[in-house]
């Protein structure tokens, strides 16, 4: 399997994993404090003994990752976004969530460009500009609040901000990074959180949240040492797909005409790009990688 298709797999079907993660933080049903204590609890644990397992118990790499300043950096970023992507759904639909987070794309390829000097082919800001389009019929065809809205796009930013970090560790280990920010969410909530406060369907989301989010950002985080920031986001967006779906199933949030339109724009233009990006390689499957259109 070549590294792009290697990349394509792992952050694919991490997205996938972590495509029921906005209906379980809303099952949570608790104060934001609790839900964000709760998640960094889950993703710091589920990480650390994820590492400690792969490492055979030797602390040492991970220790060494953190210190490092891309480690410090990628934990914080990995720590706000997640934050900001609770407040989110707490403030507004899962459907508009996933809509304002469609963004991350755009901001990762503008971060890319400034900070690690790379230039994302044509087709790759055409897709996305096309995709974060078609999501805006969600994020703004909803029922969501202005301040919702507003979290979901600094939320985006965040997030793009922190594929790019990950992409910047080259073939380094981005897991613990990730768990030390599960770490810090933990940290900076727990004198606030409610603990004892969940239900039994509470407890049961948090369950799930255990399960869910470790494995499935052990996958997304190995993407981009695979793929360019950009292309890794545009595959997040299938969260966005899958997400609505679930929460129309579970939760009864019925997505409007605009959000079913929305959903078949996403489909399309991801099948149209990768379909392309796999022409383009097949055909020069030595030469450089493409940095024009």
């Amino acid at each position: 399997m070549s590294s792009r298709l290697r990349g394509i797999g792992l952050t694919g079907l991490g997205v996938l994993v972590l495509s029921p993660d906005s209906i379980l933080v809303r099952l949570l049903d608790t104060d934001i404090a609790t839900t964000l204590f709760y998640r960094g609890l889950a993703l710091a644990a589920g990480l650390s003994c994820y590492l400690l397992w792969r490492e055979r118990g030797d602390t040492t790499p991970m220790i060494d990752a953190v210190r490092s300043p891309l480690g410090w950096g990628l934990g914080l970023l990995f720590a706000l976004s997640n934050m900001l992507f609770v407040f989110t759904i707490e403030h507004t639909t899962i459907a508009d969530t996933l809509g304002c987070l469609a963004t991350a794309s755009i901001f990762a390829a503008l971060f890319s460009v400034i900070f690690l000097g790379e230039r994302a082919p044509l087709r790759t800001w055409v897709t996305a500009a096309v995709i974060a389009g078609g999501l805006l019929l969600i994020a703004f065809g909803g029922a969501g609040s202005g301040i919702g809205r507003a979290a979901g796009i600094a939320t985006a930013m965040v997030f793009g901000a922190t594929f790019v970090v990950m992409r910047a560790t080259g073939q380094g280990d981005t897991l613990p990074g990730l768990a030390f920010g599960g770490l810090i969410i933990a940290v900076v909530t727990l004198f606030f959180a409610r603990p004892l406060s969940l239900s039994s369907t509470g407890t049961l989301a948090l369950a799930g949240l255990a399960v869910v989010l470790p494995l499935a950002f052990a996958l997304i985080g190995r993407g981009p040492r695979y793929l360019p920031a950009p292309e890794v986001s545009l595959l997040m967006l299938l969260e966005t797909v899958f997400g609505t779906l679930w929460a129309t199933l579970f939760l009864n949030e019925t997505p409007t005409s605009s959000t079913l339109a929305a959903i078949a724009i996403i489909l399309g233009a991801l099948a149209l790009f990768y379909w392309r990006q796999a022409i383009v390689h097949t055909r020069a499957p030595h030469s450089a990688p493409e940095t024009s259109s």
